[in-house]
């Protein structure tokens, strides 16, 4: 059973060590490239994302030819905030779990791929072809990390990605994605005693509420087989501008979320009608999509026949004896800038996604274990 002596433990608890909040990336990053050229990576580079935050990119050859594994997750976590039994930036042990800021989600994913590339250069045994190492800043926020990657020419080169992110040490195929139209309502001021003379942007507001639920009513029926069902839900909205005035203007944000095979483009084409309906209703407003928060991105998915998935299936069960069948995350990851770029994508990562952003955020020790396996057997199943 894993310690705190062990060599993982004490991997992960230096990362969760650096308070990597949104912003605060630069000594985290620093640590692991140096970690990586530590490892005896035969390249390391640290691409600059956001002014003075810098991805890692490290390179390790094996043998003459073969494949290209990219290797990738998130450096970043969210803030602490209040209810915390230890410090969130010490890694504690309590019985059989370790807590800590990012110890699921995604220092204790990328302190695995980590571990597990370190034992294949330890033993290169049968392996033949290139490991892509990589960690990304801010994908709490706008992945704008994995954005500028995907562009880098060696990991452009990838024939297969395994992203870091908690899965309690399966396989996962895909994950759902995210849209969040903010939508703008004109209409006409006047004084609240004649409501008649004006038109109220709240009351427009009202409407495309009843629109929403008509909406999430049209997509219930939609359920993929990894993921789920979509959703939809007004998350904001602000209107007014005093008691007695009817207000001429209203903003409101709404959060969808998708499941893999639905079509971005299509999704904002149905916002759009939404929006001429409303508008429509009330004649004279003005009724638009003002633009689309930026977010991690739109739902992937790897299919179940593809030989990455049978490879890393075959591969995990051989190595932990636990049975790999298809499934995917309700969240949202970094996989579909990967697949986008043309890249084919699982996840892997220890510990389960319902702790994560929490106070007391923790990881069982054995998942730790566990999922350095599969990671190491999964690389070097791709690299045969």
């Amino acid at each position: 059973m894993m310690d705190a002596n062990s060599e993982l433990f004490q991997l992960l608890a230096k990362m969760v060590s650096y308070p990597s909040t949104d912003g605060n990336e630069a000594g985290i990053s620093d640590f692991l490239a140096q970690n990586a050229r530590d490892m005896g990576m035969d390249y390391v580079e640290q691409q600059e994302a956001l002014p003075g935050l810098k991805n890692v990119i490290a390179v390790k050859k094996f043998g003459n030819g073969g494949k290209t594994v990219v290797l990738n997750s998130h450096m970043d976590v969210v803030p602490p905030a209040d209810g915390w039994d230890t410090d969130p930036y010490e890694l504690v042990i309590k019985g059989d779990r370790a807590y800590g800021r990012g110890s699921t989600d995604a220092k204790g994913p990328l302190a695995c791929l980590t571990m597990a590339v370190k034992r294949i250069i330890d033993d290169p045994r049968d392996v033949n072809g290139t490991i892509v190492y990589t960690a990304v800043v801010d994908e709490e926020s706008h992945s704008t990390g994995a954005r500028e990657l995907v562009n880098h020419p060696l990991v452009k080169a990838g024939d297969y990605c395994i992203v870091g992110e908690p899965t309690l040490g399966r396989v996962a195929v895909s994950h759902n994605g995210s849209l969040r139209p903010v939508i703008v309502m004109e209409g006409l001021s006047a004084h609240a005693s004649n409501p008649e003379l004006g038109i109220s942007a709240v009351r427009i507001a009202a409407y495309i509420s009843q629109l929403v639920d008509e909406m999430a009513q049209e997509i219930s029926s939609i359920v993929h087989p990894t993921t789920g069902k979509p959703s939809i839900a007004i998350t904001m909205i602000q209107g007014g501008v005093q008691e007695n005035v009817l207000p001429d203007h209203c903003q409101l944000v709404i959060d969808r979320r998708m499941v893999p095979g639905e079509d971005e483009e299509t999704l904002k084409a149905g916002f759009d009608r939404m929006c001429r309906k409303a508008q429509d209703k009330f004649p004279g407003s003005r009724v638009y999509v003002d633009h689309y928060l930026v977010t991690t991105g739109p739902a992937a998915e790897t299919k179940e026949d593809h030989p990455l998935v049978q490879t890393a299936f075959a591969a995990a069960e051989a190595a932990v004896g636990e049975k790999q069948t298809p499934f995917g995350l309700t969240c949202n990851t970094d996989m579909n800038h990967f697949s986008r770029a043309g890249i084919p994508t699982i996840i892997i990562g220890p510990g389960t996604i319902t702790v994560a952003h929490k106070p007391n955020e923790y990881v069982e020790l054995a998942q730790l274990e566990k999922t350095a396996a599969v990671d190491e057997a999964v690389i070097r199943a791709l690299l045969k």
